[in-house]
């Protein structure tokens, strides 16, 4: 999924959101956060966890061109990968690779 201001926007609006909206948001506002911060994405480095309800990671090393997400619901984790773009399920890429 591209990042979009406009698709942030909407979602604050509906409020409500399901668990799968949930997750879309806190990664798209964590890619939000890092155009707010004019982070060079490349160079930066994240090691941030989000604790509660609805429990994710973001991680990356200076160099890398990706990083990686997990969220936890209802002890089962989920895995994306992300940049300063956007993000997609771990799995789905893993698909296409026949992996």
């Amino acid at each position: 999924m591209k990042y979009s201001e406009i698709d942030m926007k909407k979602m604050l609006k509906a409020g409500g959101l399901n668990l799968e909206d949930q997750i879309k948001f806190n990664i798209l506002n964590f890619i939000r956060t890092i155009h707010l911060n004019k982070l060079d994405f490349i160079e930066s480095s994240f090691g941030t966890e989000f604790y509660g309800d609805l429990p994710m990671t973001f991680k990356k090393n200076p160099g890398q061109v990706m990083g990686l997400i997990t969220a936890t619901i209802n002890g089962e984790v989920q895995k994306y990968i992300f940049n300063d773009r956007g993000y997609e399920p771990l799995e789905e890429i893993l698909e296409l690779w026949n992996l």
